[in-house]
């Protein structure tokens, strides 16, 4: 039996955040600096009067620049999958009896009307969700994907649940929303964790010292956030198991 155990995702970006906020100090105490433009950007660190006052002041603020919101649809729509059959009844199509098939049939129509309307709402008419300039930036069907995709899940996994009788009543259809959720309480903590860490590397301009631009960035940020999640979700398997 394999007793390694790995560190929790939170712990290490916890390890990292002190180890950028001991190199901002000594930074400073070296005064590393480089020239940015007319001015010069200079390494601060989060041990002082200044960087500690931040600290307090943005240590709860920090958590609004996470994708949390992105992460709960996530959750609420895998959580409707699994609790509704559907994506069960998606493993084993030849094995399905006359009523989960036909409860099949039916949730896949929803999602091919709903898909219709997501196209329709793209190209046709007002271009509902496109921007004001009609592209995609800046527009409701990129800012809202991850909303959109969730429902893309709900809705069939809904209407799964109800023909099978999976869901006989409306807390049936909230357990089961809720089925995966609580992985979502350590995806949380680690995403503040996360969110602190980019935080104080904007803040110490480390990052700019390192010549990281702000699409490099935006790479980096989607990476720490997102890569702990299936550490996580692999974690709480292996917890529920009983694995070591």
């Amino acid at each position: 039996m394999n007793n390694k155990r790995w560190w929790h995702p939170a712990i290490v970006y916890l390890f990292l955040l002190v180890t950028v906020i001991i190199v901002s100090w000594i930074g400073s105490v070296m005064q590393i600096s480089r020239v940015e433009g007319n001015g010069e950007l200079t390494l601060r660190s989060v041990l002082g009067v200044p960087g500690l006052r931040w600290a307090v002041r943005t240590a709860a603020s920090s958590l609004a620049y996470a994708p949390v919101g992105n992460a709960l649809m996530l959750f609420i729509a895998v959580g409707a999958g699994r609790g509704s059959g559907l994506f069960r009844a998606l493993s084993r199509l030849r094995n399905l009896s006359p009523k989960e098939r036909n409860a099949f049939y039916i949730s896949m129509l929803v999602l091919i009307i709903y898909i219709c309307l997501i196209v329709l709402g793209v190209f046709a008419g007002s271009h509902l969700l496109l921007g004001i300039t009609g592209t995609l930036k800046g527009s409701p069907l990129y800012e809202g994907f991850m909303f959109l995709a969730m429902l893309a899940v709900c809705l069939p996994s809904l209407v799964y649940g109800l023909s099978t009788e999976t869901f006989r009543t409306a807390a049936d259809c909230a357990d089961a929303f809720c089925t995966i959720l609580s992985p979502f309480a350590h995806f949380l903590v680690t995403m503040l964790v996360a969110a602190q860490l980019l935080q104080t590397l904007e803040y110490t301009h480390i990052d700019a010292l390192l010549g990281l631009t702000e699409r490099s960035m935006q790479i980096v940020s989607f990476l720490i956030y997102w890569l702990p999640l299936p550490i996580i979700q692999l974690q709480s398997i292996k917890k529920k198991t009983g694995v070591k």
